[in-house]
Protein backbone atom coordinates (compact mmCIF):
# COMPACT_ATOMS: atom_id res chain seq x y z
CA UNK A 1 0.00 0.00 0.00
CA UNK A 2 1.32 3.44 -0.91
CA UNK A 3 2.00 5.83 1.95
CA UNK A 4 -0.01 8.45 0.07
CA UNK A 5 -3.10 6.26 0.53
CA UNK A 6 -2.69 6.29 4.33
CA UNK A 7 -4.15 9.25 6.21
CA UNK A 8 -2.99 10.17 9.70
CA UNK A 9 -5.87 12.01 11.43
CA UNK A 10 -4.59 13.91 14.46
CA UNK A 11 -7.88 15.54 15.41
CA UNK A 12 -11.04 14.84 17.37
CA UNK A 13 -13.21 15.83 14.40
CA UNK A 14 -14.62 13.08 12.21
CA UNK A 15 -14.96 15.57 9.36
CA UNK A 16 -11.28 15.08 8.50
CA UNK A 17 -11.88 11.33 8.32
CA UNK A 18 -14.75 11.78 5.88
CA UNK A 19 -12.59 14.08 3.75
CA UNK A 20 -9.83 11.45 3.68
CA UNK A 21 -12.31 8.77 2.62
CA UNK A 22 -13.61 11.02 -0.15
CA UNK A 23 -10.00 11.35 -1.39
CA UNK A 24 -9.72 7.57 -1.67
CA UNK A 25 -7.93 6.63 1.55
CA UNK A 26 -7.11 2.94 1.89
CA UNK A 27 -6.20 3.27 5.56
CA UNK A 28 -7.00 5.67 8.38
CA UNK A 29 -4.72 6.05 11.41
CA UNK A 30 -6.57 7.86 14.18
CA UNK A 31 -7.26 8.07 17.90
CA UNK A 32 -11.01 7.85 17.22
CA UNK A 33 -13.05 4.62 17.34
CA UNK A 34 -14.49 3.04 14.20
CA UNK A 35 -18.15 3.96 13.57
CA UNK A 36 -18.82 2.08 10.33
CA UNK A 37 -17.54 4.94 8.15
CA UNK A 38 -16.25 2.63 5.42
CA UNK A 39 -15.93 -1.15 5.66
CA UNK A 40 -13.42 -1.26 2.77
CA UNK A 41 -10.96 1.12 4.44
CA UNK A 42 -8.44 -0.20 6.97
CA UNK A 43 -9.00 1.44 10.36
CA UNK A 44 -6.01 1.69 12.71
CA UNK A 45 -6.89 3.08 16.11
CA UNK A 46 -3.95 4.27 18.22
CA UNK A 47 -3.57 5.95 21.59
CA UNK A 48 -1.32 8.72 20.25
CA UNK A 49 -0.56 9.65 16.64
CA UNK A 50 2.74 11.23 17.71
CA UNK A 51 3.95 8.17 19.61
CA UNK A 52 2.86 5.89 16.77
CA UNK A 53 4.83 7.97 14.23
CA UNK A 54 7.92 7.99 16.46
CA UNK A 55 7.85 4.18 16.75
CA UNK A 56 7.22 3.83 13.02
CA UNK A 57 10.11 6.17 12.17
CA UNK A 58 12.45 4.40 14.56
CA UNK A 59 11.63 1.10 12.83
CA UNK A 60 11.92 2.63 9.35
CA UNK A 61 15.31 4.24 10.04
CA UNK A 62 16.67 0.91 11.23
CA UNK A 63 15.01 -1.16 8.50
CA UNK A 64 16.20 1.10 5.67
CA UNK A 65 19.61 1.80 7.25
CA UNK A 66 18.96 5.54 7.04
CA UNK A 67 21.76 7.79 8.27
CA UNK A 68 20.72 10.65 10.54
CA UNK A 69 23.17 13.45 11.42
CA UNK A 70 22.41 15.59 14.47
CA UNK A 71 23.67 19.16 14.07
CA UNK A 72 23.18 22.40 15.94
CA UNK A 73 20.70 24.80 14.27
CA UNK A 74 23.63 26.92 13.07
CA UNK A 75 25.56 23.93 11.71
CA UNK A 76 22.47 22.69 9.92
CA UNK A 77 22.10 26.02 8.12
CA UNK A 78 25.82 26.21 7.34
CA UNK A 79 25.91 22.66 5.96
CA UNK A 80 23.00 23.39 3.64
CA UNK A 81 24.97 26.38 2.34
CA UNK A 82 28.38 24.78 1.73
CA UNK A 83 27.51 21.12 1.07
CA UNK A 84 27.87 20.36 -2.67
CA UNK A 85 26.74 18.12 -4.18
CA UNK A 86 24.00 17.68 -1.59
CA UNK A 87 23.96 14.08 -0.43
CA UNK A 88 22.57 14.96 3.01
CA UNK A 89 18.96 16.15 2.97
CA UNK A 90 17.80 18.63 5.59
CA UNK A 91 14.64 17.60 7.43
CA UNK A 92 12.33 20.53 8.10
CA UNK A 93 8.86 21.10 9.46
CA UNK A 94 6.79 19.21 11.99
CA UNK A 95 6.74 15.52 12.79
CA UNK A 96 4.20 14.76 10.05
CA UNK A 97 6.33 16.35 7.35
CA UNK A 98 9.48 14.61 8.59
CA UNK A 99 7.62 11.29 8.70
CA UNK A 100 6.42 11.71 5.12
CA UNK A 101 10.00 12.20 3.91
CA UNK A 102 11.58 9.39 5.94
CA UNK A 103 8.86 6.83 5.25
CA UNK A 104 9.32 7.30 1.49
CA UNK A 105 13.14 7.51 1.64
CA UNK A 106 15.39 5.14 -0.24
CA UNK A 107 17.67 2.77 1.64
CA UNK A 108 20.84 4.25 3.16
CA UNK A 109 19.89 7.86 2.41
CA UNK A 110 21.41 10.60 4.57
CA UNK A 111 19.45 13.25 6.48
CA UNK A 112 20.23 16.05 8.93
CA UNK A 113 18.21 17.27 11.92
CA UNK A 114 18.83 19.84 14.64
CA UNK A 115 16.05 18.69 17.00
CA UNK A 116 18.05 16.68 19.56
CA UNK A 117 14.94 15.55 21.45
CA UNK A 118 13.34 14.10 18.32
CA UNK A 119 16.61 12.51 17.18
CA UNK A 120 16.96 10.75 20.52
CA UNK A 121 13.48 9.28 20.04
CA UNK A 122 13.72 8.15 16.42
CA UNK A 123 17.47 7.64 15.87
CA UNK A 124 19.36 7.19 19.15
CA UNK A 125 22.49 6.01 17.28
CA UNK A 126 22.59 9.06 14.99
CA UNK A 127 25.89 10.75 14.15
CA UNK A 128 26.34 13.71 16.48
CA UNK A 129 28.50 16.60 15.36
CA UNK A 130 30.43 18.39 18.10
CA UNK A 131 29.99 22.14 18.45
CA UNK A 132 33.09 22.88 20.52
CA UNK A 133 36.76 22.15 19.84
CA UNK A 134 39.24 20.84 22.41
CA UNK A 135 41.75 23.48 21.33
CA UNK A 136 40.17 26.89 20.87
CA UNK A 137 40.83 28.35 17.41
CA UNK A 138 42.36 31.74 16.75
CA UNK A 139 39.54 33.94 15.50
CA UNK A 140 39.90 37.57 14.47
CA UNK A 141 36.55 39.33 14.35
CA UNK A 142 35.74 42.48 12.46
CA UNK A 143 32.63 43.86 14.07
CA UNK A 144 29.69 41.55 14.72
CA UNK A 145 29.49 39.91 11.32
CA UNK A 146 32.93 39.23 9.80
CA UNK A 147 35.59 36.77 10.97
CA UNK A 148 39.06 35.61 9.92
CA UNK A 149 40.35 32.18 10.94
CA UNK A 150 42.42 29.18 9.89
CA UNK A 151 41.04 25.97 8.44
CA UNK A 152 43.76 23.38 7.95
CA UNK A 153 46.47 25.20 5.96
CA UNK A 154 44.17 27.90 4.62
CA UNK A 155 43.57 31.31 6.18
CA UNK A 156 40.02 32.48 5.56
CA UNK A 157 40.02 36.26 5.66
CA UNK A 158 36.99 38.33 6.72
CA UNK A 159 34.39 35.68 6.00
CA UNK A 160 30.69 36.48 6.30
CA UNK A 161 30.19 34.61 9.55
CA UNK A 162 29.97 35.97 13.12
CA UNK A 163 32.90 34.93 15.29
CA UNK A 164 30.37 33.30 17.62
CA UNK A 165 29.63 30.70 14.92
CA UNK A 166 33.19 29.98 13.74
CA UNK A 167 33.92 27.19 16.22
CA UNK A 168 30.70 25.40 15.25
CA UNK A 169 31.69 25.75 11.59
CA UNK A 170 35.14 24.28 12.21
CA UNK A 171 33.57 21.33 14.06
CA UNK A 172 31.27 20.81 11.10
CA UNK A 173 34.17 20.92 8.64
CA UNK A 174 36.09 18.38 10.72
CA UNK A 175 33.07 16.07 10.64
CA UNK A 176 32.79 16.50 6.87
CA UNK A 177 36.50 15.76 6.38
CA UNK A 178 36.30 12.68 8.61
CA UNK A 179 33.27 11.26 6.78
CA UNK A 180 34.31 12.34 3.26
CA UNK A 181 31.42 14.78 2.89
CA UNK A 182 32.16 17.30 0.15
CA UNK A 183 31.82 21.04 0.69
CA UNK A 184 32.84 24.33 -0.88
CA UNK A 185 33.80 27.22 1.38
CA UNK A 186 33.44 29.62 -1.55
CA UNK A 187 29.70 29.30 -0.88
CA UNK A 188 30.09 30.48 2.71
CA UNK A 189 28.00 33.52 3.48
CA UNK A 190 25.50 34.84 6.00
CA UNK A 191 23.15 32.01 6.91
CA UNK A 192 19.59 32.26 8.22
CA UNK A 193 20.87 32.71 11.80
CA UNK A 194 21.90 36.18 12.94
CA UNK A 195 21.28 37.46 9.42
CA UNK A 196 22.18 41.17 9.11
CA UNK A 197 20.19 43.56 6.96
CA UNK A 198 21.58 47.09 6.86
CA UNK A 199 18.85 49.72 6.55
CA UNK A 200 18.34 53.46 6.39
CA UNK A 201 16.55 55.31 9.19
CA UNK A 202 13.36 54.86 7.15
CA UNK A 203 13.94 51.07 6.98
CA UNK A 204 14.98 50.96 3.34
CA UNK A 205 17.40 48.14 2.54
CA UNK A 206 21.06 49.04 2.08
CA UNK A 207 24.13 47.09 1.04
CA UNK A 208 26.17 45.39 3.72
CA UNK A 209 28.17 47.91 5.77
CA UNK A 210 26.67 50.96 4.06
CA UNK A 211 24.53 52.34 6.91
CA UNK A 212 24.62 52.81 10.68
CA UNK A 213 21.49 50.75 11.41
CA UNK A 214 21.16 46.98 11.18
CA UNK A 215 18.19 44.68 11.56
CA UNK A 216 19.36 41.20 12.62
CA UNK A 217 17.02 38.26 12.08
CA UNK A 218 17.15 35.09 14.16
CA UNK A 219 14.52 32.36 13.60
CA UNK A 220 15.43 30.21 16.63
CA UNK A 221 14.38 31.58 20.02
CA UNK A 222 16.74 29.31 21.97
CA UNK A 223 19.72 31.12 20.40
CA UNK A 224 18.65 34.60 21.55
CA UNK A 225 20.38 34.57 24.97
CA UNK A 226 23.77 33.62 23.49
CA UNK A 227 23.35 36.10 20.63
CA UNK A 228 22.50 38.93 23.03
CA UNK A 229 25.48 38.06 25.19
CA UNK A 230 27.70 38.03 22.08
CA UNK A 231 26.39 41.42 20.93
CA UNK A 232 26.89 43.00 24.34
CA UNK A 233 30.57 42.03 24.37
CA UNK A 234 31.04 44.55 21.54
CA UNK A 235 28.03 46.90 21.75
CA UNK A 236 26.46 48.71 24.68
CA UNK A 237 22.95 47.43 25.39
CA UNK A 238 21.61 50.99 25.03
CA UNK A 239 22.34 50.74 21.28
CA UNK A 240 20.45 47.45 20.91
CA UNK A 241 16.72 46.75 20.61
CA UNK A 242 15.32 43.27 21.09
CA UNK A 243 12.10 42.72 19.11
CA UNK A 244 9.95 39.75 20.12
CA UNK A 245 6.55 38.46 18.94
CA UNK A 246 3.89 38.76 21.63
CA UNK A 247 3.08 35.04 21.45
CA UNK A 248 6.61 34.02 22.49
CA UNK A 249 6.40 32.01 25.72
CA UNK A 250 10.11 32.14 26.49
CA UNK A 251 11.35 34.61 29.12
CA UNK A 252 14.46 36.41 27.84
CA UNK A 253 16.45 38.70 30.11
CA UNK A 254 17.86 41.81 28.45
CA UNK A 255 18.98 45.09 30.00
CA UNK A 256 18.22 47.16 26.90
CA UNK A 257 14.91 48.02 25.25
CA UNK A 258 12.59 45.16 24.38
CA UNK A 259 9.93 45.77 21.75
CA UNK A 260 6.92 43.42 21.83
CA UNK A 261 4.88 43.24 18.62
CA UNK A 262 1.88 41.32 17.30
CA UNK A 263 2.14 42.10 13.58
CA UNK A 264 5.01 42.83 11.22
CA UNK A 265 3.49 46.24 10.53
CA UNK A 266 3.99 47.20 14.17
CA UNK A 267 7.75 46.91 13.68
CA UNK A 268 7.64 49.98 11.43
CA UNK A 269 7.97 51.93 14.68
CA UNK A 270 11.68 51.08 14.48
CA UNK A 271 11.94 53.90 11.93
CA UNK A 272 11.18 56.31 14.78
CA UNK A 273 13.60 54.82 17.28
CA UNK A 274 17.27 55.45 17.93
CA UNK A 275 19.37 52.27 17.77
CA UNK A 276 22.33 50.70 16.02
CA UNK A 277 21.19 47.07 16.06
CA UNK A 278 17.73 45.52 16.33
CA UNK A 279 17.67 41.78 17.00
CA UNK A 280 14.36 40.43 15.69
CA UNK A 281 13.02 36.95 16.39
CA UNK A 282 11.94 35.47 13.06
CA UNK A 283 13.29 34.51 9.65
CA UNK A 284 14.17 37.31 7.26
CA UNK A 285 11.79 36.20 4.50
CA UNK A 286 8.76 36.61 6.77
CA UNK A 287 9.65 40.25 7.40
CA UNK A 288 10.04 41.40 3.80
CA UNK A 289 6.86 43.57 4.05
CA UNK A 290 8.72 45.61 6.67
CA UNK A 291 11.02 47.13 4.06
CA UNK A 292 9.32 49.86 2.08
CA UNK A 293 11.88 49.77 -0.72
CA UNK A 294 15.46 48.77 -1.51
CA UNK A 295 18.58 50.77 -2.31
CA UNK A 296 21.38 48.50 -3.51
CA UNK A 297 23.24 50.98 -5.72
CA UNK A 298 24.26 54.48 -4.70
CA UNK A 299 22.55 57.20 -6.77
CA UNK A 300 24.71 58.66 -9.54
CA UNK A 301 24.45 61.60 -11.92
CA UNK A 302 26.08 59.57 -14.71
Amino acid sequence: MSLMAIFFIDTTSRESIHQALDKGAYAIVTTLPFLNEDDECAWIEVTSIEQMLIKLLRYTITQKSLNIVLLSPVQEALLEMIHVPKTIKRLRGDLFNIAKILLTAKEEEHFSLSDSVLVQKIAPVAHRVENALHVKPLIVSKGLFLSSFWHQERYLYEQKIPSLFVEELLCLLHFCDTHTITYNLEHLGFCEHFYPQFVTHALCKKEFGSSDKVLIFEPTSSLLPSLLSYMQTMIESSHIILALPKQLQQNITFEGETLIFETIEELSILAQKSFAYALILGDKESYEPLFIKSFTIQPSLF
